[in-house]
């Protein structure tokens, strides 16, 4: 009995051209190395997760830090996100203004638990905090920047002073002892004389002691008048001369 031999198989031409472009395409991915991070790429994507992640966290809890008050769990947050707002602030007088403003938002919190003994006095020492560091800023600002702006740090310290008046007004007989210490504190804060007032004080002061007659108090008091300023004493003559 012969064996029966099977054909020998061949490659079709298709079939090697389809191949080899695959293997071609695969070699284009394969063999070329991959870039390797730099150091700057090496930083930013593990910041860029830690953004991320943050934002996520802040997006779940942003609700719960808006409405909480000193004592809460979430008020951390809540002052931390106050702190980025005081630091993109780059103008002197709008940086005092944010400090008011938050002044004004730890009163405001002290008013929703002014009747609870659990969270009255965190609140009001937050409170006091949030004066003597708007106080501060107003103080230094007043000390180093030019008139105007001086002037319009005072503008808002005095508006603030104001307002925080009548809302303690409202609460003092809401508040217990404990709080209205710290309360007492930041009303003291804020009723000091700042630079510019001291500055106008002072001035008012020499001008009645001079009589209000305007004289320069520096100046002494047998100085000339100065040569653009005429004087009422008679002019003399000049001597004859003789022939």
């Amino acid at each position: 009995m012969s064996q029966h031999r099977l054909p020998e198989p061949k490659i079709r031409d298709e079939f090697r051209r389809e191949l080899r472009a695959r293997l071609m395409r695969e070699a284009a991915v394969t063999l070329v190395p991959k870039p390797r991070d730099t150091a700057w790429t090496a930083w930013f994507r593990p910041a860029l997760a830690v953004s991320l992640a943050a934002l996520v966290l802040i997006a779940g809890a942003g609700s719960a830090a808006a409405n909480s008050v000193p004592g809460d769990a979430a008020f951390s947050l809540k002052r931390a996100i106050e702190e980025v707002r005081v630091a993109l602030t780059f103008d002197d007088v709008d940086r005092v203004r944010v400090l008011a403003d938050l002044a004004d938002q730890r009163l405001s919190e002290l008013e929703q638990v002014a009747n609870r003994d659990d969270k009255a006095p965190t609140a009001s020492e937050e409170y006091a905090r949030a004066v003597v560091r708007f106080r501060e800023a107003v103080n230094a600002l007043q000390q180093a920047a030019p008139q105007d702006k001086s002037e319009r740090a005072q503008d808002v310290a005095d508006a603030a002073r104001e307002k925080h008046e009548i809302v303690l007004e409202q609460l003092k007989d809401r508040l217990s002892d404990k709080a209205k210490d710290s309360v007492d504190r930041a009303t003291e804060e804020e009723r000091k004389d700042t630079s510019q007032n001291t500055k106008d004080k002072d001035n008012q002061d020499k001008g009645k002691q001079d009589g209000g007659k305007g004289v320069n108090p520096g100046a002494p008091a047998n100085a000339t008048p100065r040569g653009s300023e005429r004087t009422n004493a008679p002019r003399t003559s000049p001597p004859a001369r003789r022939p």
